[in-house]
């Protein structure tokens, strides 16, 4: 416990180290870091219910966004330090983690919301890499230029207010902590600190403080880090004038989020950027114009037909002053590469994805139709190395929750029609039921489903539907929705929203947690793991709940969604058209693959066999290749240094070369060779080989 003075009020607070926030660690990709936890809190601690606010004074550390072993003694956060424990945490950072901003956490199941909004948190830096970064970003970047890198750790310490019954005062009473820390001494207006800090406190500290205050001076870029560093608000952040409007005094480009570098620099979409808890977005800053200016968070009540009911911060975050003469000093949008296993996967056929899963967020803290029961009680299981589409569904009718997945980032793919049903349940029981749309009750429940549950039914459970249509029509620009083809390790899903997500299960193996970043949801058993192992491994996985797979509602529902054709089917058919009988014309086909934002393929055509394909990706990833006997392949990818690669295959007059065999040989290539030899290349599209 620490004493933490925040202007007037003094907090009893549980800390790494007595700060708020904690240090922030900066590290290389390669290093080796030895951390010693060490746990002073003392008891007692009351016990509470499983899958409940419990363990005040127990601890662990979770390394959110890393790329990283979940296997102790890095990141596992089923490691559990009771009062007087230690842990030796030793992490290698991996040598292609993505250079970026990343945080630390406590992360024990049942304290995680009570402790991190306590303060036990601090900011990761991955440092750049010169030769892989744009000039005009090292200029402004650590582990060089720090002095223009500017850290920003938002916490929701004083959040006292009792919204959604998070606040501060009514978790210490709940988590029955300790009445010496509680702030019940009798005030001159009546009743208690305590009671006068849940009526009328409600704010945001930036790295400790209330407001605080950045001066930069005109025409200066810098580069802000922006972690929203809790487990309950939402922000939607961006730079106004002091009287709330937005100015043109600075601009603001997104360089950055979850850690992984957009293609280019972009101003936000929504007019503000999003940030969810847990949420990191850097930004290029320059101010032209000298004057003071607000960072705040702002929303408006339409907002919430894209994100759901969910608790947004609306008021100032930290204000600029900005001094000196005016200028016209313009943002740069070239970013760095990213690293193959963070690419780009919108292309890559379905016949190439290795497992398809849902992960179904629900009503009353349920995740794929279940609270949590324990670390071995694996929903999935994937093999390690290979891509993966996985679908993020919402069949609550009320609230957006975040979904966070550990361990891999996730490409967002595309926002589809939803077509399951919604869940309905009673706090405080285990009754929870799924209707369809027809508001009947569906075939398919889940492992604890009777047929007695008492639920009531909302009056208007789709007042949140078709986010498919609402993304289509706002370009995205919504807010809360995210724009197709970043990569996040933590989304919101929407109530009954369907989202399609791909990543590669890149390197390590072991277990992976999936939760609810409302933290009072993963405490309550929001939360599930899943496994990545080695091929042929055998591990025992929960997949359905009850008789029902997640995602499904009638007996005629598919698992998961889509009935996809057998990959010999899948190459038949492309086959056709660019190996058909056209030989004797020009001919152009363009086919899109994946569930809709897929990959658009175009082929000319020449006369015989001497045939010259041209291939544009539309992502910013040309590649071509030759072919003039049917015999030889050349991929040539043009990615600014990339490697030519040449596959032979047999001779087959009726196939032009491509027979059955020769295609099973070429995947067979692409799996297990072809990622190895592409990965010195800075940037990997595996769309290249189709």
């Amino acid at each position: 416990m620490a004493d933490f003075q925040v202007e007037w009020l003094t907090l009893h607070r549980r800390t790494y180290n007595g700060e708020i926030p904690a240090a922030t660690w900066r590290i290389k990709r390669g290093d080796k870091v030895n951390l010693h936890l060490n746990n002073t809190l003392t008891e007692p601690e009351k016990l509470q219910p499983f899958n409940g606010f419990r363990f005040t004074n127990s601890t662990n550390i979770h390394t959110h966004g890393l790329h990283i072993s979940s296997k102790e003694p890095e990141d596992n956060i089923f490691v559990h330090l009771k009062p007087g424990q230690s842990f030796d945490y030793k992490y290698k950072i991996d040598p292609e983690n993505p250079s970026g901003t990343y945080w630390y956490h406590t992360h024990l199941h049942g304290s995680s919301l009570f402790q991190v909004h306590s303060g036990m948190a601090g900011m990761i830096i991955v440092d750049d890499v010169q030769h892989e970064t744009p000039e005009h970003l090292w200029k402004v970047s650590c582990p060089v230029h720090c002095e223009h890198d500017i850290q920003l750790v938002f916490q929701p310490i004083l959040e006292y207010r009792n919204l959604f019954g998070n606040g501060f005062s009514t978790l210490q009473m709940r988590m029955q902590d300790n009445p010496l820390f509680w702030h019940t001494n009798t005030i001159s207006s009546g009743g208690t600190l305590a009671q006068w800090l849940t009526r009328n406190i409600y704010l945001y500290t930036v790295n400790g403080q209330v407001n605080p205050v950045v001066v930069m001076p005109t025409g200066q870029t810098k580069r802000f880090r922006m972690v929203n560093a809790g487990g309950t608000i939402f922000l939607a952040v961006m730079i106004y004038d002091m009287s709330d409007q937005v100015t043109d005094g600075c601009s603001v480009l997104e360089i950055a989020n979850d850690g992984i570098y957009l293609d280019k620099a972009a101003f936000p979409k929504s007019g503000r950027t999003f940030i969810v808890p847990s949420g990191k977005v850097d930004w290029l800053v320059v101010c032209n114009k000298p004057g003071t200016y607000k960072v705040r968070s702002l929303y408006h009540q339409s907002d919430f037909a894209s994100t759901g009911r969910i608790q947004l911060f609306n008021d100032t975050m930290f204000t600029i002053n900005v001094t000196g003469l005016p200028t016209n000093t313009k943002l740069q949008t070239k970013l760095p590469k990213r690293v193959f296993f963070v690419g780009d996967f919108r292309g890559v056929p379905q016949c190439d994805v290795k497992d398809r899963f849902v992960v179904e967020a629900g009503h009353w803290f349920h995740l794929n139709r279940e609270k949590f029961k324990s670390h071995d009680y694996y929903r999935y299981n994937s093999e390690v190395n290979q891509l993966q589409e996985w679908y993020f569904i919402n069949t609550d009718t009320d609230l957006g929750h975040p979904i966070h997945m550990h361990i891999n980032h996730f490409q967002v793919i595309s926002y589809n029609k939803y077509t399951g049903g919604y869940g309905v349940a009673t706090l405080g029981t285990n009754d929870l039921v799924y209707f369809t749309k027809d508001r009947e009750r569906c075939y398919y429940q889940h492992l604890n489903y009777t047929g007695r549950e008492n639920v009531t039914q909302p009056a208007n459970p789709f007042r949140y539907f078709d986010h498919d249509i609402r993304y289509k029509e706002t370009n995205g620009s919504a807010l809360g929705y995210s724009e197709v083809g970043i990569f996040k390790d933590t989304l919101l899903i929407p109530p009954q929203a369907n989202i399609t997500v791909r990543f590669l299960t890149h390197k390590y193996t072991g277990e992976v947690v999936i939760h609810c970043h409302l933290l009072s949801h993963e405490d309550s058993g929001m939360l599930m793991t899943t496994y990545i192992s080695e091929p042929g491994t055998q591990i025992k996985t929960h997949t359905k709940s009850g008789n029902a797979y997640p995602g499904t509602c009638n007996k005629t529902d598919v698992f998961p969604f889509h009935n996809f054709p057998p990959c010999k089917e899948e190459r038949d058919y492309v086959h056709e058209y660019y190996h058909g009988n056209n030989h004797g014309h020009e001919h152009t086909y363009g086919h899109n693959y994946g569930p809709e934002y897929g990959h658009s393929y175009g082929y000319g055509y020449e006369p015989a066999y001497g045939q010259e394909y041209s291939y544009g990706s539309g992502y910013g990833q040309p590649h071509g290749y030759e072919q003039s006997t049917g015999h030889e392949q050349q991929y040539n990818q043009k990615n600014g240094g990339g490697n030519a690669y040449t596959l032979l295959f047999g001779s087959d007059e009726e196939n032009d070369g491509l027979n059955d065999e020769n295609l099973d040989y070429f995947n067979e290539l692409k799996r297990e060779d072809f990622l190895r030899r592409l990965k010195q290349d800075s940037v990997f599209d595996p769309s290249l080989l189709f």
